[in-house]
């Protein structure tokens, strides 16, 4: 084996030696007894196992209609299995299996070395804070590499019998996450940019009518056979929050909040995903004009082609949802890398064979260019208000910097730096004419390891704060009484998701301070909790302090 070969083989060690430490770090997630991100995990594990009459005892759980997500839960508990622990397995096999799945459609046929580097980079990828959890991530990228897998063989071959197997995943995709519509309408505009290409447009009409019936008809199917709302058969993937939100016509200023928020995404997928996309699309366009005609893309190229519409079809669409909310001050300028992020991984699979052959001076420099210019967009994103937070991004969280306000950490590195420092790098090498996969694999490990860390840093205080939860609430659920009203008194949405799951939906919640709990919300009560020490109003006892949670009964008059 030349030394050429052996240096190359020896770095790959090297990276797998990183990839490996990441995901020990994020596996010893998988076995925490109380979701990590409670306010949005929570909502669907209640949703699931409780019917609408119960979860109204507690007022702010929010709405959710996915009935994919859902039933799987319900399969998990239904099996017996813990709930909590057993869907963030389920999650984290489907993220771990449609990786290999598109790995296998696209880079199978690679040289070794390619097929290694490919692996690591997308199994080095740092989306694990949301695959490895309760929420549906894991899920739904299981679903997404299905219809890209399904599109690759079939597409060609087997069009009637794709256009109804992809109306089906399409359905599922969207019960999974609603965000997925993005997804179908990527695949519906490959279907007409195909007829454009290849001049095939008789068969266009007939792609989609049986996409659009059997995306109709199974999504359908799949609600009612879930049980869940169903407000408009066309738009039955819609929840009554999303629906309410959308429903809502846009602030006063809302356009500029969007197109903030459009520039900061559109940055980062240039960061961590514009490597694969100059390189694909160059070679796309290659062939095209060699053809000089007619052009069918094959498998691979359809798979990448609908996962890159897809990313900037679902960069517009969360750019919308953020003008609707900006009246909000918590939900505005955020940086929602959770919803894209995950196509990176998999459009640097799909880039694949593009990514093994050689490549020219021109596309390395726009290579470069576009990490280039990602970076300055985020750092100007920064600078106008865009805030990074651990539960809306993974890899991305790589470029935090403390916010006074809305995100205080004494983070011991200089994160942005670092991570900026990274990209250039990473550009530097593309433009000495690197080897693009190199240089991103490089460049997704170096923000792997600076993302985990402030993982680390960020939430180590969160988990602690579970923990202690799970505590208190196995010392108080033996103490609650068989009968009677339990009242929680909690001005924290998570505390209050994560006691009413722990404790079976039986507390009636009371969003407040403790202590300025009002004498109706009591005045049924059997006990109280209460988070925090202090004590509701009236005639109540302690009976259990704990790290988190306290428990009051009522005092006996003599």
């Amino acid at each position: 084996m030349p030394a050429q070969r052996w240096a190359a083989w020896i770095g790959l060690g090297l990276a797998a030696v990183v990839v490996l430490a990441v995901l020990g770090f994020y596996a010893g997630r998988l076995a925490m007894p109380l979701p990590l991100f409670a306010a949005d995990e929570a909502v669907y594990l209640i949703r699931a196992l409780y019917p609408d009459g119960v979860v109204a005892l507690d007022p702010s759980v929010a709405s959710a209609n996915d009935g994919v997500h859902l039933s799987v839960i319900r399969a998990v508990y239904g099996l017996g299995a813990p709930v909590v622990v057993g869907d963030r397995l389920v999650n984290a096999a489907a993220y771990l299996a449609g990786l290999a799945l598109v790995w296998r459609a696209c880079a199978a046929r690679l040289p070794r070395l390619d097929q290694a580097a490919l692996g690591l980079l997308a199994l080095g990828f740092p989306y694990y804070r949301f695959a490895f959890s309760n929420l549906a991530e894991g899920l739904f990228v299981a679903v997404l590499a299905l219809l890209c897998v399904a599109t690759g063989r079939w597409y060609r071959s087997r069009p009637v019998v794709h256009a109804l197997l992809a109306g089906v995943l399409a359905a599922a995709l969207v019960l999974v996450k609603p965000n997925g519509i993005a997804a179908v309408a990527a695949l519906a505009a490959v279907m007409a940019a195909d007829a454009w290409a290849s001049g095939r447009w008789r068969i266009l009409p007939l792609r989609l009518a049986l996409l659009a019936a059997s995306f109709l008809a199974v999504g359908n199917l799949i609600q009612f056979a879930a049980e869940e709302p169903v407000a408009n058969p066309l738009t039955f993937f819609v929840s009554r929050g999303y629906g309410g939100d959308l429903a809502m016509a846009p602030p006063p200023g809302a356009w500029r909040v969007g197109l903030l928020q459009a520039a900061a995404m559109a940055s980062a997928a240039a960061v961590l995903a514009g490597v694969p996309l100059a390189v694909g699309l160059t070679d796309l366009a290659q062939r095209r004009r060699a053809r000089r005609g007619r052009f069918e893309a094959e498998g691979t190229e359809l798979v990448f082609l609908l996962l890159a519409l897809a990313l900037a079809a679902t960069v517009a669409m969360v750019t919308l949802f953020a003008m609707q909310v900006a009246w909000t001050p918590s939900e505005t300028k955020r940086l929602w890398g959770r919803y894209f992020e995950f196509f990176a991984p998999l459009l640097w699979l799909a880039a694949g064979p593009a990514l093994a052959r050689p490549v020219g001076r021109r596309t390395a420099w726009a290579c470069a260019g576009l990490l280039l210019a990602g970076l300055l967009g985020l750092l100007a994103s920064f600078h106008a208000g865009i805030v990074l937070f651990p539960w809306d991004a993974g890899a991305l969280t790589a470029f935090f910097r403390s916010d006074p306000v809305r995100a205080p950490l004494n983070a011991a590195l200089p994160y942005r730096a670092l991570a900026a420092a990274a990209v250039l790098l990473a550009a530097a090498a593309l433009a000495s004419r690197a080897r693009p996969l190199a240089a991103g694999l490089g460049l997704v490990l170096a923000l792997s390891a600076l993302s985990t860390s402030l993982d680390h840093a960020w939430t180590g205080q969160m988990i602690a704060q579970r923990n202690a939860l799970e505590r208190d609430l196995r010392a108080i659920a033996p103490a609650l009484p068989r009968a009677g009203t339990v009242v929680l008194l909690t001005p924290d949405a998570n505390i209050d998701h994560l006691v009413f799951l722990r404790l079976e939906a039986r507390p009636r919640v009371w969003s407040g301070e403790p202590g300025q709990a009002p004498a109706v919300e009591l005045a049924d009560a059997a006990v109280v909790l209460a988070s925090g020490p202090q004590a509701p109003p009236g005639p109540w006892v302690r009976a259990f302090q704990g790290e988190e949670l306290s428990l009051f009964r009522r005092q006996e008059t003599p």
